[in-house]
């Protein structure tokens, strides 16, 4: 019985840091916010997140990450958990090993409530911008 024990493994032990960009680059996903929810439709769901910014002591400022899933085996309850933008804090974001190149297995657990999802896709991308964009910081100017 002992040896079983032994043989079990963590499941935090077992995942990697979610998503990695095409140039290499990972996001930290602890303390960001979903800012964005976008469901459907054809079994789809992406995801606006704020990252929290390195190096400052309050929130605000950090990279905007877009996560679309596509094709999700788990749609219903996907589209259940997101009816409604949560408000709290991400405690982890992470990919499973369990995930393969056709097949990605992406856990999340927020903050306050322990709430977890887990969602089961075919599809994966990511998109990261520099800096949350707000309308006062564009500056439109005439042609002429």
């Amino acid at each position: 019985m002992s040896s079983q024990a032994a043989k079990r493994r963590d499941p935090i032990q077992r995942a990697r840091t979610m998503v990695e960009s095409a140039s290499g680059m990972e996001s930290d996903y602890y303390g960001a916010i979903v800012r964005d929810v976008k469901v459907g439709p054809r079994r789809e769901i992406v995801l606006r997140i704020e990252t929290w910014p390195k190096g400052k002591s309050t929130f605000g400022g950090g990279f905007i990450v877009t996560l679309r899933f596509a094709a999700i085996v788990n749609y219903e309850e996907v589209q259940r958990y997101f009816a409604k933008v949560p408000v709290e804090s991400l405690h982890y974001l992470r990919e499973l090993n369990e995930s393969t190149g056709c097949r990605h297995v992406v856990e999340m657990e927020f903050d306050r409530g322990g709430d977890r999802i887990m969602i089961i896709a075919g599809k994966l991308s990511k998109l990261t911008h520099a800096k949350p964009i707000s309308r006062r910081s564009m500056v439109f100017r005439r042609k002429g």
